[in-house]
């Protein structure tokens, strides 16, 4: 397995530079933390990525969760690792103090998350979904159960899972059928199966708390029946400690193509007891505590592994000789050297380096939601962060495909084999536009709710915010190409924008006819629009930045790429967005369907 080398100084540039870290820390909510101790996190989140968990991550693919007996166990050394980074603290590092977390800002926890996923995306699953129950049950659970379940959730002692989608479903949640009766003494006994449960069940941890969705007796069809429920593996003790086994077990793990090391369970819940978070039949409105969280943390794990296989392929690159060079020399020269190679490593060096940008931004901005200083500022920071999210989560993981693939073209045949770890990231990265909401799912969702939300205000925030940084960064040197093409690309995209919300009936009477089918047959390549406008922008806020770091001037060349490179997307992406549903709908189902 390759060494992995986290991008510590390509964050510090951000936070410093580009983010504004200072000012987020000047809040009343991140009095405990100042900038030293910050940029202190993040090295020793650099150390414990490469130190603890790279180094088990080829056990973790190659050898992958084991079932037998009912039971799951994990790869060679990968308890042990998880342990580890418990027992220093990082799961609780942004959670709340009151109950035993650190109380961080989400932009410590971006750079975590990075290292972490870059380090290995099977094992970062397991922190995720503790982190997002915690937040849950802070929220919603009785007084009791938070005492009892947050302060061994928080420290990782403990973990959870996020149990949603049932076979027959998918993504269509509201057809959930799994079943919560009421008893005497509170609780619901839970009976059904789901499926697709990552760590459903595991040896890492001796608890797992299981967050559930479920349907009660006389509940309504769709999502408005559901609730949300506490189903541990074992009963828990007035005192805290373990008492026997809940009535439910994982039936099965998946084979998958990649994560290897997370086993994704089918769980089935015979009778299981569980205790109801929040008022019953609001479970979909209860679980979207987490939805930043969950959302932010795909988009942090697409970062993750396109930042590992740019490392990967700029080692192999630098190190692989192969034909000659420019001068015609007699020896082979390292395939970095050659201009097509170079083309495909820039190209992977600008997503990554966009993607990072905006992933922190975004963290910065959930930061924002709910420290800034008075409730307009948090209000616009929560609507730029709601509007934001789809976008980066569907954007970094189709990046960290598109990465992963170019990564394995720069190795040639040998990225075709398993030696140099090439198609690992390939492999592990599929899973990102699929889960926690396919990137269609997000799409459809940033275009029929986002888009038209209070008049299209959280658009309009966005917009204002890139016009504002195009006004401060005329006349830069160093910036031109970049600033033309963000400031081009906006006014294509604002243009854009307005077409698409006719569409949906918010504005305007002459539509031509087009209607909201004509929106969605738009939103993907809308989606992708916003995105190459968005890491336009981060690029523009890196390259403008006045300072002396010794980054800059990098950052300054990585933008010049991208604006003549990736922003030459945007007419077409455009012209995508506005087609019309007829494209897409005439030719007939039985035609499409024909083989």
């Amino acid at each position: 397995m390759p060494d992995y080398q986290p991008p510590v100084d390509d964050v510090l540039y951000l936070l410093r530079h580009v983010i504004g870290a200072d000012k987020l820390l000047a809040l009343p909510g991140f009095a405990h933390v100042d900038q030293d101790t910050l940029e202190d996190v993040v090295r020793a989140a650099g150390r414990v990525a490469a130190d603890v968990i790279a180094p088990m991550n080829e056990a973790s693919d190659q050898e992958g969760a084991q079932y037998a007996n009912g039971r799951c166990t994990l790869s060679a050394g990968f308890a042990d690792a998880y342990k580890k980074v418990c027992a220093d603290g990082w799961p609780s590092l942004v959670l709340p103090e009151q109950w035993g977390g650190q109380g961080m800002p989400e932009i410590a926890q971006g750079a975590l998350s990075e290292f972490s996923n870059g380090a290995s995306l099977a094992f970062s699953m397991l922190t995720t979904t503790g982190r997002s129950a915690s937040r849950v049950l802070e929220a919603h659970a009785t007084e009791d159960i938070r005492e009892l379940y947050l302060p061994k959730l928080i420290s990782g002692e403990w973990a959870a899972t996020i149990v949603m989608t049932e076979p027959h479903a998918g993504s269509d949640i509201g057809l959930a059928r799994t079943k919560a009766v009421p008893q005497d003494d509170g609780t619901y006994k839970i009976t059904g199966t789901k499926i697709f449960i990552s760590f459903g069940d595991h040896d890492a941890a001796d608890q797992i708390c299981h967050i559930v969705l479920a349907r009660t007796e006389g509940a309504p069809d769709g999502v408005r029946g559901l609730s949300l429920f506490l189903v541990p593996k074992f009963m828990v003790n007035d005192d805290g400690s373990l008492g026997e086994m809940n009535s439910l077990r994982p039936l099965r793990i998946e084979n998958k193509l990649g994560i290897h090391g997370s086993p994704t369970c089918e769980m089935g819940f015979d009778g299981a007891t569980g205790w109801l978070l929040g008022d019953e039949l609001r479970g979909i409105q209860n679980m979207f505590t987490m939805i930043n969280t969950m959302r932010l943390e795909v988009a942090f794990e697409g970062i993750g592994v396109a930042g590992a296989a740019l490392g990967n392929a700029i080692r192999y690159a630098a190190e692989r000789p192969q034909g000659r060079g420019d001068d015609g020399g007699d020896g082979p020269v390292a395939i970095i050297e050659h201009p097509d190679v170079r083309r495909m490593l820039m190209t992977m060096k600008a997503l990554v380096d966009g993607c990072r940008a905006l992933g922190l931004e975004c963290a910065a901005q959930l930061d924002l939601s709910r420290h800034a200083e008075g409730d307009d500022a948090r209000r616009d920071a929560g609507e730029l962060i709601a509007f934001l999210l789809p976008i980066c989560k569907s954007v970094f993981s189709y990046a960290a495909v598109e990465v992963a693939n170019i990564g394995i073209q720069v190795h040639g045949g040998h990225g075709f084999v398993q030696d140099n770890w090439a198609e690992l990231y390939l492999r592990d990265s599929r899973i990102l536009p699929i889960y926690e909401g396919t990137n269609g799912i997000q799409a459809i969702d940033l275009v029929t709710r986002k888009l038209p939300r209070e008049d299209g205000h959280a658009f309009k925030l966005w917009a204002e915010r890139i016009a504002d940084d195009l006004d401060r960064a005329a006349g830069v040197e160093g910036c031109a190409e970049i600033h033309g093409a963000v400031d081009e690309g906006l006014a294509l995209l604002t243009d854009c924008t307005r077409q698409l919300f006719e569409r949906l009936g918010g504005q305007g009477n002459d539509t031509g006819g087009l209607g909201p089918r004509d929106a969605l047959s738009g939103a993907a390549p809308y989606m992708a629009l916003c995105g190459r406008i968005g890491l336009g922008w981060m690029h523009l806020r890196m390259a403008a930045v006045e300072t002396d770091d010794p980054l800059r001037p990098e950052k300054q060349k990585i933008a010049r790429f991208y604006a003549t490179q990736l922003m030459s997307d945007v007419p077409g992406l455009v012209q995508q967005a506005l087609s019309t549903a007829d494209l897409l709908d005439d030719l007939p189902v039985d035609a499409l369907a024909r083989i």
